[in-house]
Formats: C-alpha cells, sequence, structure tokens
C-alpha cells in the first residue's frame, strides 16, 4: 500500500499516475478502450486543434485552469485537519483512535 500521507499534508494529487485523467478522458470520448486507429488519429486531431485554441486563448490572458468545485474544496480540508492531527496521536501512543 502506498503512503499518501504527505501528499494529503500538501494538498497535492492523489493519483501517482498523472496521465490516468487523459487517459480517462479518451476512453469517455471513444465510448471504448480500444479504438481502431482512424477513429484514434480524428480524435488526435480533434485534441491538437482544441489545444492551438488553448495555446492562443493564454497567450491572450485566458485563465488556464477552472476553479475546483466547492466540494473537493471542502473535502480536501477536511483531509488536511485529519492528517494534521495524526502527529498528536502518535505522540501519545493513541493510534488506534486516530484510525477510527
Amino acid at each position: 500500500m502506498w503512503n499518501q500521507y504527505e501528499a494529503a499534508l500538501q494538498g497535492s494529487h492523489k493519483t501517482n499516475n498523472v496521465s490516468e485523467g487523459r487517459h480517462n478522458r479518451f476512453a469517455l470520448l471513444f465510448g471504448k478502450h480500444h479504438p481502431d486507429l482512424y477513429s484514434l488519429l480524428r480524435e488526435f486531431q480533434k485534441e491538437q486543434a482544441d489545444t492551438e485554441v488553448s495555446i492562443a486563448e493564454i497567450s491572450l490572458g485566458k485563465s488556464v485552469k477552472a476553479a475546483p468545485k466547492r466540494k473537493w474544496i471542502t473535502i480536501q480540508k477536511r483531509l488536511q485537519g485529519i492528517v494534521a492531527n495524526y502527529e498528536h496521536y502518535r505522540r501519545n501512543q493513541d493510534i488506534l483512535t486516530y484510525l477510527r
């Protein structure tokens, strides 16, 4: 099992594979995990066109990233609070209470 303690404290990404989001996006676009070659090329061309539009918008000063939803901000703050309390429970040798 891989440890997410530091990532939770720092508010970092929770996945270990940055390309996972892109992979899921393409799977959603195709509706299947193994598209044929022509469908793949067509989607790559669309993606390239979208990227060029994004580059042009960024060069004109448009914001790059959408603001995170309030739900995820709340969850992240709660998680950071829980993880921040770990040291207190560890010092008091009360890890089982922390884990509950």
